[in-house]
């Protein structure tokens, strides 16, 4: 059987740097398509004695998979606080995620898992009864993103794991030492091998060709490919997508309250957070006041930390010319920058656009960056409108009235949604 690391020579490594500073963390080869297949045709094989080991086989290996990570957290968190460029109590913030993903299916796979009966409806049906029993896919590929890579690798990784799926995980070429280091413990450990890595340009497509069920996290754009890729072969897909979350504040809003806020939901860790603020709709009647608060709120944001560049560290270069490409736009439609607006290598100043008009790319495409954008709105009727215009994973409506907000919330096409708060979507609750 071909090997799973031949023909890398064919392909240059891939070299990860620190977007802090720039210096180089390690390097890793890419995954040529021919490897990938022969690494989900091993992993296939593997599979049937991992589901064979039962609930209680596969908690054994996972709870010793979770020692492993807790004994190897000082390195762990380095490495992930290096390559994404986050602060140390995000990254902290981020494995305790990833530690609680791990025990919270360790403890509730029994349940999870275990055989249901059940009695269909209908005098026809009155005598049998029906058992439900799962049955894991043999192999799932987890397509991770760079933003939370470890948690968004685990969180899918692992139900699978504990179903009886075999798992191969690939991360984003941005973001893939931590994620190696932490499949690697899963050998450490002496665990079978179900559990693969896989990176490169061609291992995304790869895996979504060749495995039995597909779970991504990223793009809107990059989702839908994976998505009629998996539909092709009918074959379970779900996907984790960014989106544009919006913040709405009415008349009647604590307009301190909303200002910090809402800095807080655009920029904390660099905004590059699935849930971040990206839009920000207001009612005209106070329109001026929030944005001088807000403005306010951003030019303060982070003032306090040591060696404070007045710039928020992002994940690469391309990214920062990627978010200057969205001011332009705005600038060209009419947008003014009210504080920021411009970056330089892996860095892009805290922002605040006033005046943007509808259709500009910062209120249309995905963003992970720390700019808020604030629209002008006549009333609530406009900005839920507005607000539905482009879909997000989260929102959060401002006001002093629990009814509007309840009425606001039930309109908005966003998974959840915050009165007054938007701290709540910063760690989402994924497991309910």
């Amino acid at each position: 059987m071909l090997s799973a690391r031949s023909n890398f020579a064919s392909s240059p490594a891939i070299t990860v740097s620190a977007p802090v500073d720039g210096r180089p963390l390690g390097v890793v080869s890419p995954y040529p398509a021919a490897a990938v297949h022969a690494l989900v045709d091993r992993l296939r094989g593997d599979q049937p004695p991992w589901r064979s080991s039962g609930v209680v086989g596969r908690v054994h290996w996972l709870t010793r998979f979770r020692d492993w990570l807790l004994d190897n957290r000082d390195h762990l968190v380095e490495l992930l606080a290096a390559e994404t460029g986050r602060s140390a109590a995000a990254v902290v913030r981020e494995f305790r995620l990833a530690i609680d993903a791990v025990d919270y299916h360790r403890t509730h796979g029994a349940d999870f898992l275990g055989a249901q009966w059940t009695r269909p409806p209908g005098v026809p049906n009155a005598a049998p009864s029906l058992a439900l029993a799962h049955r894991p896919c043999a192999v799932t590929g987890v397509l991770a993103g760079w933003s939370y890579p470890l948690a968004t690798a685990l969180f899918a990784a692992v139900p699978a794991l504990l179903s009886g799926s075999a798992v191969v995980v690939r991360p984003s070429t941005a973001t893939p030492l931590t994620t190696r280091a932490v499949l690697d413990g899963w050998a450490a450990v002496g665990a079978p091998p179900v559990l693969a890595f896989a990176v490169g340009p061609e291992a995304g497509p790869a895996i979504v060709d060749t495995v039995d069920s597909v779970h991504f996290t990223g793009s809107p754009e990059s989702g839908k490919i994976v998505a009629l890729r998996a539909a092709a072969r009918l074959i379970p897909c779900r996907l984790d997508i960014v989106g544009k979350s919006s913040a709405i504040v009415l008349s009647d809003a604590d307009l301190e309250c909303a200002a910090v806020g809402i800095a807080l939901g655009g920029l904390a860790e660099s905004g590059q957070n699935c849930h971040s603020v990206e839009r920000v709709y207001v009612a005209a009647s106070v329109y001026d006041e929030f944005v001088e608060r807000l403005t306010a709120e951003v030019l303060a944001f982070g003032a306090d930390e040591p060696d404070d560049t007045g710039a928020e560290v992002l994940i690469s270069a391309a990214h920062v010319e990627q978010l200057g490409d969205q001011v332009r736009d705005a600038l060209a439609r009419g947008a003014t920058v009210r504080t920021g607006g411009a970056g330089a290598g892996h860095r892009f100043a805290p922002t605040v656009l006033t005046d943007v008009a509808p259709g500009a790319q910062v209120l249309t495409r995905q963003t992970l960056g720390p700019i808020l954008p604030v629209v002008r709105v006549a009333d609530v009727e406009r900005a839920v409108a507005a607000a539905n215009e482009t879909c997000g994973p989260s929102a959060s409506v401002w006001t002093a009235d629990e009814a509007v907000a309840a009425y606001v919330a039930g309109r908005l096409l966003a998974a959840r949604v915050g009165h007054n708060d938007v701290a709540v979507h910063l760690v989402p609750p994924i497991f309910a």
